[in-house]
């Protein structure tokens, strides 16, 4: 009986706590929030160079030792100028081989025509026979196709006697060396690399979101970095069609609008659109919720009574579309208006529905943490 009793006494003092448990009510979450607002996205502006829009790379057609080298970086070459040398004795003795071919196989052909004029002779006398006419006239040809071969063979053998040179394709300035004198450069190795000084290029590495929002043709200003109250203009020339792997930026090339003597080729720049501050709303990345491949935030409603109060709210998740905006920012397409609050902090510990306590220190207005 006293046993029973123990266990009502128990059932009842659980029942009693369970009641005040469920009178409790549920605990509010202070939350970080800010209340967003419509700015201007600055330009961000890209450190380049500048390069000339067309360059080559010169190099000997055949193995050979490098010689001379009669220019280095920053010389001003013009069309038809020696570049370089490489030893030119295999070459030569090659020419001078050919050379005597020629004149063994021109020496057959003319004893091959004595011969054919000689037997025409006996023929018309009538002391030769047929055959041997016609023998004569096939070794008068053949030894006249082999004067023919070895011709080809000396102009082939003294072109690449002039393959020991290296001649400028066009005037330029040199901007890069390859090899030096003494090396044994092979066929087809960057010697000496020549540009043009005009047309010239701003050449920037762009982040890849970026230059896939660029139109064609999109201006631009370039100044130099020892001379930034100097701009020109410059406009859009190429994108490369593929982002670096690693840093996934592309290669942006800008051509320059009549650059003046501070964009030498290889000075540093710096490149910004020319176009207008773009307003929007912009939020930290840390403040969007990413779920099964969409973007959400969380909305922070302010109920009425605590306003003076306490600054209580609860949360609701929406859907937002977003676009990269720069340095760990996201632009906010659709799905938010300038005055309404946002969690900035926390998003995925938070529930929809979720009571929360604003924070006395949160910004009124967004333009700061989340514009």
């Amino acid at each position: 009986m006293i046993r029973q009793l123990a266990i009502a006494a128990l059932a009842g003092l659980a029942l009693v706590a369970c009641q005040e448990k469920a009178q409790t009510p549920p605990a509010v979450r202070p939350v970080m929030s800010a209340r967003v607002a419509v700015g201007d996205i600055d330009q961000q502006s890209f450190v380049g160079t500048i390069e000339a829009r067309d360059k080559t790379d010169l190099s000997f057609q055949v193995l050979g030792r490098l010689m001379t080298r009669n220019v280095d970086v920053g010389d001003l070459v013009q069309s038809g100028d020696l570049i370089a040398t490489i030893d030119a004795t295999t070459l030569d003795l090659t020419a001078r081989s050919a050379e005597a071919a020629l004149g063994n196989r021109r020496a057959e052909r003319e004893n091959a025509a004595a011969t054919v004029a000689r037997v025409e002779a006996l023929r018309t006398s009538g002391t030769a026979a047929e055959s041997s006419l016609d023998d004569a006239r096939a070794a008068f040809d053949a030894a006249d196709a082999a004067v023919r071969q070895a011709e080809a063979d000396l102009a082939k053998a003294r072109d690449a006697l002039g393959y020991a040179e290296l001649r400028a394709g066009f005037g330029g300035v040199v901007t890069a060396t390859g090899a030096e004198p003494g090396q044994t450069v092979s066929a087809g190795q960057s010697v000496v690399t020549i540009a043009k000084p005009d047309p010239r290029d701003a050449v920037i590495d762009m982040p890849d979101w970026m230059a896939g929002a660029l139109a064609p043709a999109t201006p631009f200003i370039v100044a130099p970095q020892i001379a930034s109250d100097q701009p020109i203009a410059g406009r859009l020339r190429e994108i490369a069609p593929e982002a670096d792997p690693v840093t996934r930026t592309r290669r942006v090339k800008i051509a320059l609008s009549d650059p003046t003597s501070l964009f030498r080729l290889g000075s540093t720049v710096e490149v910004r659109a020319d176009q207008q501050a773009t307003p929007a709303i912009t939020l930290p990345e840390a403040a969007v919720l990413t779920r099964q491949g969409g973007s959400f935030v969380w909305v922070v409603k302010i109920d009425e009574a605590s306003r003076a109060a306490r600054r209580e709210g609860s949360v609701a998740l929406r859907p937002v579309n977003t676009a990269p905006a720069g340095d760990g920012r996201l632009r906010i397409v659709s799905g938010l208006s300038a005055g309404e609050r946002v969690a900035i902090a926390g998003v995925h510990s938070l529930e929809d529905g979720q009571k929360v306590l604003v924070l006395a220190n949160d910004r009124d207005d967004a333009q700061g943490d989340a514009s």
